[in-house]
């Protein structure tokens, strides 16, 4: 279809094979990584599915089955470009536009229940347009937006799902790095990120 593929290499044998072409109806454009949970692998796509706002889904390799799980729908996210984050059997993650500013949400969602819990909305103030992934540490989720924050050159942030407080850590400037499309990392006890 020209939307994208998920598939399968064998390092080994150098085998690789097509798992599942994406469509319009169950999402096209994955972007970000796929996550290994229970022995199913979980990602999202940009666009697709019911309101061609993108999705999450589900693979299951030992039986090459594809399954659309949520359509995001503008309201709760849309467009999400990053990958998930696993803890205590929850998956975390961000999209890029969507929400009530329509600047990008914070959801939890659980694979077991198929429950999807809207966060955290972004917004000018707090940062808009994520576009990498969440960090945990320490118990707590860190992130980058692409843009919004005081200079509108996106913002650091920690988020603490326990109490669902999000604060800005860090507001961007050019003069010193603005506009950061990735995710954090963590070495040292330091965080580093481009």
């Amino acid at each position: 279809n020209d939307f994208g593929m998920l598939f399968e290499w064998d390092p080994i044998t150098d085998v690789y094979v097509s798992k599942h072409n994406f469509a319009t109806a169950t999402g096209r454009y994955p972007y970000g990584s796929l996550t290994v949970y229970n022995n199913k692998l979980y990602g999202t796509t940009q666009y697709g599915g019911t309101n061609s706002l993108g999705v999450i889904f589900e693979f299951d390799p030992s039986t090459n089955v594809y399954t659309k799980k949520i359509d995001f729908d503008g309201t709760i996210g849309s467009n999400p470009y990053g990958s998930f984050t696993e803890t205590g059997g929850k998956l975390y993650g961000m999209t890029n536009q969507g929400g009530v500013n329509n600047a990008g949400v914070i959801f939890e969602w659980n694979p077991a229940t198929n429950v999807y819990i809207k966060k955290i909305d972004f917004s000018n103030i707090l940062g808009r347009n994520p576009y990498g992934d969440l960090l945990l540490s320490g118990g707590l989720f860190y992130g980058m937006t692409v843009t919004g924050g005081t200079n509108f050159a996106g913002v650091i942030f920690q988020w603490n799902p326990t109490t669902n407080v999000y604060t800005k850590k860090i507001d961007m400037v050019a003069s010193t790095g603005s506009d950061p499309f990735g995710s954090l990392a963590a070495a040292g006890g330091k965080f580093y990120g481009m």
